[in-house]
């Protein structure tokens, strides 16, 4: 047997050896004293206390969720209520802005006729207008009487209304009634009454305390859609209304029918065609410009501005190769003691046959 064999059976018994002692060590001798239940078994109890302190815990938590829970969850509901309030914004801010259910436009001023005027617009499912005219100056009072009376020709107002760069963003025209021949007397109930204008808009004449009329009220419908009532911010207007000059050569006509009536109401002779009575000598012949201002096609009779009075025959005025049919319009008459007269335009090559009136 070699050395290194008996080395190694010498060491596997000496661990035999010492293993045998161990367990003899640890080997329970009858007799020897027992450790006590709560030493044997006191890590049951622990375990026990462990899973009830767990338990414990848990139904705290429970209870009362961590600091950091809690925040999250605020956050979370802030974030929710944040999204909320942002969406019924954003609603807001989509939802289309109702228009304006009225725009007092202020007033304005047409200084050719001395006239002022107001506007007021107004959306009821359809944009509407309320327009105010009277004279600028008190002492006008009898010339816009005369001349909203009996308007010597039919009379337009043009309501331009505005957006903010000052461009149009609708217009409307207006057109009343004229009656070229004048009628001289006035009829108070019937200029007062409402009526119905050519554009199918309502004409209300207002008096004053001298029964005199100083003021007119248009109103209609506005020919303006939703977008552009939206964008109305100013507005102006234009009218042919007679200018300060012939409103005051207007009333003196008037005033010279109202006197002409009342003379045949008296008795006179005097044949009448349209409130006009004819001229039937004069001392000398009359030659002179002046400007007619109106006409009454079914009188065949044409009025100046300076008061007088033609008869030249509804041929004439009904006849577009005249060119009789327009006004103003300059000419020069020459008329004979007899009172029957010659017509010229002004450039024009047309010479009119008329007898004088007043």
């Amino acid at each position: 047997m070699s050395n290194a064999t008996q080395v190694e059976q010498n060491e596997l018994a000496a661990s035999s050896s010492s293993y045998a002692e161990m367990s003899m060590e640890r080997k329970y001798t009858p007799g020897a004293p027992r450790l006590p239940d709560d030493e044997l078994y006191g890590f049951r109890a622990e375990i026990a206390k462990s899973a009830a302190n767990e338990a414990a815990e848990a139904a705290a938590k429970a209870k009362h969720p961590p600091t950091n829970i809690l925040k999250t969850a605020a956050l979370l509901i802030a974030v929710a209520g944040g999204g909320t309030l942002l969406f019924l914004g954003a609603l807001t801010l989509l939802k289309p802005k109702p228009p304006a259910l009225y725009i007092d436009l202020g007033t304005k001023r047409y200084e050719p006729a001395g006239l002022g005027g107001r506007l007021i617009a107004q959306w009821a499912e359809s944009a509407t207008y309320k327009f105010t005219i009277d004279p600028l100056d008190a002492t006008q009072i009898p010339d816009f009487h005369a001349a909203v009376a009996n308007p010597p020709h039919a009379i337009t107002f043009k309501l331009l209304l505005k957006d903010a760069s000052a461009g149009v963003a609708c217009q409307k025209d207006i057109v009343v009634s004229g009656v070229p021949e004048g009628s001289g007397a006035f009829d108070q109930a019937q200029a007062l009454a409402a009526r119905t204008s050519a554009t199918g808009d309502t004409v209300q004449n207002v008096a004053g305390s001298d029964g005199q009329i100083g003021e007119t009220v248009l109103t209609g419908a506005l020919p303006c859609s939703l977008e552009a009532y939206k964008k109305i911010v100013d507005w102006g207007f234009t009218t042919d209304f007679p200018p300060l000059g012939a409103q005051g050569d207007w009333e003196r006509h008037e005033d010279r029918l109202q006197a002409d009536a009342k003379r045949a109401k008296g008795g006179s002779a005097q044949q009448s065609i349209g409130g006009y009575f004819f001229v039937k000598s004069m001392p000398t012949p009359v030659e002179a410009d002046d400007v007619i201002v109106g006409d009454n096609p079914s009188k065949g009779i044409v009025v100046t501005g300076s008061g007088k009075a033609f008869l030249v025959g509804s041929e004439v005025l009904r006849n577009p190769a005249l060119d009789w049919q327009i006004f103003p319009a300059d000419i020069h008459y020459r008329c004979e003691k007899n009172a029957f007269c010659l017509l010229t335009r002004l450039n024009s090559r047309n010479v009119v046959r008329a007898r004088l009136m007043k």
